[in-house]
């Protein structure tokens, strides 16, 4: 049930927002931020971590300009999406048809940015039938076993680790890292580029790109650090469900510049997925490939062959 639908007039050249919020069978609620056309192809978003829907406004002019429906979801604990005391992945896909069903989406396609890559895989494996196709843009793969890739930065390593082998630790280092962004947003996000040394540092002197992602991880946490402590430790440790399922073909999108989740972590899942077809961009780190290749991205979910 769609207990509210609310379109937004937006600032400057982004064409007009709608937010739905969608009232589950169990009670919960999943919000959704509507962009680009609303008669055009589906496509839905799964945002990265800490994330919400308004990750998506990056994609907001090529989605307009590309005549796609793109439809970003918050997941539960992020954004305006009631928390879900000890969620699984694969949980996502019953709230993805529970969604969609709600919003009229019979089939659509999905994009996974970052850490929405298993997400996006669960919902490959459980709804493959109503998908036209999936991308993944700078994707997480499994970590089991606590084997980090090289050229990943140390902060993203020690928290992961910390996330595997110390579950309850890394949720309280999660509280307090909430704690210092939701106190500065801003400054939070400044000594995040300072270890960096890909293009993602560049995007943050555009100010359209560095407000679209202070509104973002606001909003991600706006309700406290506990949807992004559960998340760390979910995506940290073994997923609960097998890359071998995934039938559906996949296509991947990775910068070799990533050291935020390097490469090597692409290039595994391209390795064991059945059917993945993978684009390596030299130059393109975690971040700037999705915010210099958006339109690509959504070109080549509606125009690939449909398998």
């Amino acid at each position: 049930m769609v207990d509210l639908e609310r379109v937004l007039a937006c600032p400057g050249l982004r064409a007009c927002e709608t937010e739905y919020r969608v009232r589950l069978p169990d009670g919960r609620q999943i919000a959704c931020l509507g962009l680009g056309d609303p008669h055009g192809p589906p496509i839905l978003y799964f945002h990265g971590f800490p994330g919400s829907r308004l990750e998506a406004r990056v994609m907001a002019d090529a989605a307009s300009r590309t005549g796609v429906r793109l439809l970003a979801i918050d997941r539960p604990g992020f954004g305006e999406s009631t928390f879900q005391p000890g969620r699984r992945i694969r949980q996502w896909s019953t709230d993805i048809c529970a969604v969609t069903g709600a919003l009229g989406v019979p089939r659509f396609s999905i994009v996974g940015m970052s850490a929405g890559a298993p997400y996006a895989l669960a919902c490959a494996v459980d709804l493959a039938a109503r998908l036209d196709q999936v991308v993944l843009v700078s994707p997480l793969s499994p970590l089991d076993g606590g084997h980090w890739p090289r050229g990943m930065i140390r902060r993203n390593r020690t928290l992961l680790a910390l996330a595997a082998r110390a579950p309850a630790l890394a949720r309280g280092a999660a509280h307090l890292i909430t704690a210092w962004i939701r106190l500065s947003g801003d400054r939070y996000l400044r000594f995040m580029m300072a270890g960096l040394h890909s293009p993602d540092r560049d995007l943050f002197a555009d100010p359209g790109y560095r407000s679209i992602m202070t509104e973002n991880m606001a909003e991600a946490l706006r309700q406290g650090g506990r949807g992004a402590a559960w998340e760390l430790t979910l995506i940290a440790q073994p997923w609960d469900l097998r890359l071998e399922d995934v039938r559906r073909r996949v296509r991947l999108w990775q910068g070799l510049a990533d050291d935020i989740l390097p490469a090597a972590l692409a290039q595994n899942l391209a390795r064991t997925l059945p059917a993945c077809e993978a684009r390596y961009l030299p130059a393109e780190g975690h971040l700037s490939l999705m915010a210099h290749h958006n339109g690509e991205v959504l070109e080549d979910l509606i125009t690939a062959d449909v398998h």
